[in-house]
């Protein structure tokens, strides 16, 4: 995965406002810069970067939300979010089909490889069909279309000059940053409810803007942002691998009930439960490291302490 541009603009330098247009356009750009590698079939890895790139701008924009009177930028947020799901449409294909094609070589079952074989073709011509929609959704038209309204309602933005409810950029960083660890230490409540499919997503979802946060604002947090962030992504890995398996096994079960009702399709459906099996075991495996990691903060206070800012 692509990291995030660096700003070029140091903290320092600049009043928050002059600061977080410099940010927005970096990371719009950052967006726009990955379209070809999103739509080049050879390049899986570039749907991704473009994906992650749409979350940090989306996160910069809620996050700044927070400390503004008006931001004309919140409603771009939503044509972002419908371009983040058409690209998560194409991605999470990729990422099941790598993982079945991994475990189809472990398979000892003829019937059972043969069963994965069926429904890894089922999810490549799902891949195509999501594809072809991204594709529209990225059109030259509509991506032109999205730089002028992004580039006029950034202007819109810099001629409010009361626009701001802080005066520094350290105190914007205090303040969001502040705002998104207390999101994630309540929903880190989810870790001790390991069958709660929703409440450990919702947990990894706060732990995303966290770590977005930490990451905006390394010019003022300092060296010690880098392990704040770190931290947080080893947890977003855990709990994404627990929720990825969830949500295989959910299509699978359906998948395997409806050909059990039908009559059909015995090899697909031997194949859909044990996959389930793997997926199950793969999830608890995940889990645990989520749950060790959350065991090892609350010993070393690791969250608690006030982050410090410069």
């Amino acid at each position: 995965m692509a990291k995030a541009q660096q700003i070029t603009e140091r903290v320092g330098t600049l009043d928050p406002q002059a600061w977080l247009a410099e940010v927005l356009r970096v990371r719009f750009e950052e967006v726009i810069k990955y379209r070809d590698a999103a739509l080049d079939p050879a390049q899986i890895d570039g749907v991704h970067d473009m994906r992650v790139s749409i979350r940090r701008l989306r996160s910069v924009i809620r996050d700044f939300a927070e400390i503004t009177n008006k931001f004309p930028l919140k409603n771009l947020r939503k044509r972002l979010k419908r371009l983040a799901d058409s690209l998560g449409a194409v991605r999470d294909p990729d990422v099941f089909l790598s993982t079945l094609e991994k475990l189809s070589a472990h398979a000892r079952d003829d019937e059972i490889r043969t069963g994965i074989a069926i429904i890894v073709l089922e999810y490549r011509e799902k891949r195509a069909s999501a594809l072809q929609e991204l594709e529209k959704e990225m059109s030259p038209e509509r991506i032109a279309d999205l730089e002028s309204r992004f580039d006029a309602v950034l202007a819109e933005s810099l001629k409010q000059r009361g626009l701001y409810q802080v005066g520094r950029v350290e105190d914007a960083a205090e303040r969001i940053i502040s705002k998104c660890r207390k999101e994630f230490l309540e929903q880190g409540e989810a870790i001790y409810y390991p069958h709660s499919m929703q409440r450990l997503h919702r947990m990894r979802i706060a732990g995303k803007h966290l770590r977005y946060a930490v990451e905006l604002f390394a010019d003022v947090l300092g060296p010690e942002s880098e392990a704040l962030a770190e931290e947080t992504k080893k947890m977003q890995g855990y709990l994404g691998d627990v929720h990825d398996c969830d949500v295989w096994t959910t299509q699978l079960r359906e998948r395997s009930v409806g050909k059990k009702q039908n009559g059909q399709g015995n090899g697909e459906r031997k194949a859909a439960i044990w996959l389930m099996s793997e997926f199950q075991r793969g999830r608890t495996k995940a889990y645990r490291k989520a749950l060790a990691l959350w065991t090892k903060w609350e010993y070393e206070a690791f969250w608690q302490n006030q982050i410090p800012v410069k």
